[in-house]
């Protein structure tokens, strides 16, 4: 996959879950976005956004980071929704099927502070202690494997 074409596969991605978020609120969400990538002294960021998403995970053309975590994290007042990355430390390989059948490196997650935020309780997660929980939805629908 070419890096033009990986650019549109992350906006895509993006929009997927916010929609998956949605599912799980029970209510429509602002497209206003913060990103951060999970792990200590990460910055949060507000521009160009898809573009520190595709940096980090795509090297060239054959060697694209296969497995990374990537969800609505958390929703400030104002409504700005947190999207949280954590990239898996696979190395590089070509395009294709993650761990979960989907189609490329992205496993879509809901962070337990944005669920906590939407029945109204408060979170104190803090990337500096490196603590933040949060679900893969896709996980249940797996088939399970022999003997488990």
């Amino acid at each position: 996959m070419n890096r033009e074409n990986f650019v549109a596969f992350v906006e895509k991605t993006i929009e997927e879950v916010i929609e998956l978020a949605e599912e799980k609120a029970h209510r429509k969400l602002t497209r206003k976005l913060a990103f951060q990538w999970l792990g200590k002294g990460k910055p949060r960021i507000t521009e160009n956004i898809v573009d520190q998403i595709v940096d980090r995970i795509f090297v060239d053309e054959e060697h694209i980071y296969p497995c990374v975590d990537i969800g609505v994290g958390d929703v400030y007042d104002d409504g700005t929704l947190l999207i949280v990355g954590s990239v898996a430390g696979y190395a590089p390989r070509p395009f294709g099927e993650n761990w979960t059948g989907r189609e490329g490196p992205f496993v879509h997650i809901v962070g337990h502070p944005f669920l906590a935020r939407m029945v109204g309780k408060q979170t104190n997660w803090s990337t500096e202690e490196c603590i933040f929980g949060y679900n893969t939805p896709d996980v249940k629908n797996l088939p399970r494997p022999p003997g488990r």
